[in-house]
């Protein structure tokens, strides 16, 4: 069986592919792009803990791996230690989870007011008119984003993400988008040096580490962008993708539904399950620079990489009863925002997003119906879910 992450059977349904791939073929070679795909769960948690071997200074997406070059860049996601880990150490002092803890008030009136919107409303679309729209809220009030510019980043990152069925290049849009995007976010770090808040930007600007041998380490402008690209880009994809395939599964399984409603503490259970069977990031890349052997086989020098985590969250060997939705399951953990050194920063900021929207979808409408006619998903470069989620309430 092939597995090709650029095709229309992929977005629709890549579990079956998953499923084959771990059982023959663990260590899978694409010939079509080059990439070597690792499928099971052990492998996947071994290759994001080899940072030595499989590094991400060469990309993260297919399109760029397949260039088989290194990477001149300073944003944070494509450095390698120790040059990562000094710079994660800076920008984690602006991004704490304490930091995130604080934030629920703005979380709570950000969520309502798009819901507010729908209320009285019997017909509408939980992703495209509210999950798709709150969370770039969130995380660009957050960054110190002018409200008037907020939903733009989202705009831009839908474009520089998207993908034509069966091809991995980014579009003529996508390449203008993120251009477009990095020159924004570049010129608002240079504005907050100049006249600084009390948000993230200002922050990333702000923070200094002390080191042993040449003193203090500030980031520069240029580092704070490409972090404040990748955080925003990170933050109004994810729980968008979380939310709608929530509400899927939820319509799918009402026995789970019905366990939330029961119990709202139950909810933080249910976004895990959530991530476990759906990862809003379905493979992340990276690339082998020495031979690396796995039970399955050997990925060589200079091979492109795929770390699947839609298809080592489901991983019989690590988890039992892999396909069937539980929100009571607990003890997995997740891959679904990376592991190890390049863990994401935003995780327990997406869960906080996750957890009110998912209360608030609760309280509001404890009654949903799917239309299935209407789902439509992303055609995304490593980003998975809905686009269209359309459900009657009642």
């Amino acid at each position: 069986m092939g597995f090709d992450p650029f095709s229309d059977a992929f977005f629709d349904d890549p579990y079956p592919t998953y499923t084959w791939l771990r059982d023959n073929d663990p260590v899978h070679f694409n010939p079509q792009y080059g990439f070597y795909a690792l499928s099971r769960y052990a492998d996947v948690i071994a290759a994001h803990s080899d940072t030595d071997r499989l590094v991400s200074s060469y990309g993260l997406t297919v399109e760029i791996l397949m260039l088989k070059q290194k990477l001149d860049n300073n944003m944070m996601i494509l450095l390698d230690p120790p040059e990562h880990t000094q710079q994660r150490k800076l920008v984690s002092q602006a991004f704490t989870r304490r930091t995130i803890e604080g934030l629920e008030p703005l979380v709570v009136r950000t969520v309502t007011r798009f819901l507010d919107e729908l209320e009285g409303r019997d017909n509408f679309d939980i992703v495209a008119e509210f999950s798709a729209l709150f969370p770039v809220e969130v995380i660009s009030a957050m960054l110190g984003v002018p409200a008037a510019d907020r939903q733009q980043v989202r705009h831009w990152t839908d474009a520089f993400l998207h993908r034509r069925p069966g091809d991995p290049r980014t579009t003529k849009e996508g390449i203008e988008a993120s251009l477009e995007m990095a020159v924004y976010f570049l010129e608002l770090a240079k504005e907050k040096r100049k006249h600084p808040d009390d948000l993230i930007i200002s922050k990333l600007v702000e923070v200094e580490m002390t080191d042993g041998n040449d003193g203090k380490h500030r980031l520069t402008d240029d580092e704070v962008a490409g972090f404040s690209v990748l955080i925003a880009g990170a933050g109004s994809e994810t729980v968008t993708k979380l939310v709608g395939s929530g509400v899927v599964l939820f319509d799918a399984h009402p026995d789970q539904w019905e366990r939330v409603l029961a119990d709202e503490s139950s909810i933080p259970g249910a976004v895990e399950e959530i991530l476990r069977m759906h990862p809003p990031s379905q493979y992340q890349g990276r690339f082998a620079v020495e031979d690396v052997t796995f039970e399955g086989g050997t990925i060589p020098a200079g091979s492109p990489t795929l770390l699947l985590t839609g298809a080592a969250t489901r991983d019989p060997r690590a988890c039992e009863s892999p396909d069937v939705f539980d929100i009571t399951r607990g003890g997995h953990t997740t891959l679904a925002f990376g592991y190890g050194a390049h863990s994401c920063l935003g995780a327990w900021l997406a869960r906080l997003e996750s957890r009110v929207a998912f209360s608030e979808i609760r309280r509001r409408w404890p009654r949903f119906e799917v239309d299935p006619a209407g789902l439509r998903r992303v055609n995304m470069s490593n980003v998975a879910g809905y686009s269209h989620v359309p459900v009657h309430v009642g």
